[in-house]
C-alpha cells in the first residue's frame, strides 16, 4: 500500500478532486434522467459523501498550515465576488515558445494548436524544442 505524503501537492490534488465532484453533482442535478427521484436521491447522497470526505481532508489539511494557492481552490470554495483567473488568461501572459518540434508526418495543424500546458512544468514541447536546438549545437 503507497503511503501518501501530505504536502501541498496532495492538497492540490484534493482540491481538483472536490471539484471533480461539484461537476459531477451538477451535472446529475441538471441533466441524468432517473426513474423516480429515489433513485436520483440515491445518486446524490453517494458523490455528496466523497465529496464531503474530500473536503474534510482539505480542511484538515489547510489547518495543519499546507500552503496553497487560492486559484487552486474549487469554485465551491472560492468566495462569491473574488476574480477567477481563467486557463485562457494565464496562457496568454505566459511567454510564447518557438514553433514546437513536430515529428515526420504528424499532423501540423493539430501540433500548433495551444497547449493548456503552455509555460508550465508540464510543457513537453518546450523540453522537446529545447533538447532538438542543444543537439543541434552540438
Amino acid at each position: 500500500m503507497a503511503n501518501i505524503v501530505e504536502n501541498k501537492y496532495y492538497l492540490k490534488t484534493v482540491h481538483e478532486e472536490i471539484d471533480l465532484f461539484d461537476r459531477k453533482l451538477a451535472h446529475l442535478l441538471n441533466f441524468e434522467s432517473f426513474d423516480n427521484e429515489a433513485d436520483r436521491a440515491a445518486a446524490t447522497r453517494k458523490l455528496t459523501l466523497k465529496r464531503d470526505a474530500l473536503v474534510l481532508t482539505a480542511k484538515r489539511l489547510a489547518g495543519d498550515g499546507i500552503e496553497f494557492n487560492q486559484n487552486d481552490l474549487p469554485r465551491s470554495f472560492r468566495p462569491k465576488d473574488a476574480p477567477v483567473v481563467e486557463a485562457e488568461v494565464v496562457a496568454e501572459t505566459a511567454p510564447k515558445s518557438a514553433e514546437p518540434f513536430v515529428p515526420a508526418g504528424a499532423n501540423r495543424s493539430a501540433r500548433r494548436q495551444n497547449s493548456p500546458y503552455a509555460g508550465t512544468s508540464l510543457d513537453w514541447q518546450s523540453s522537446v524544442q529545447h533538447y532538438m536546438q542543444k543537439k543541434a549545437k552540438a
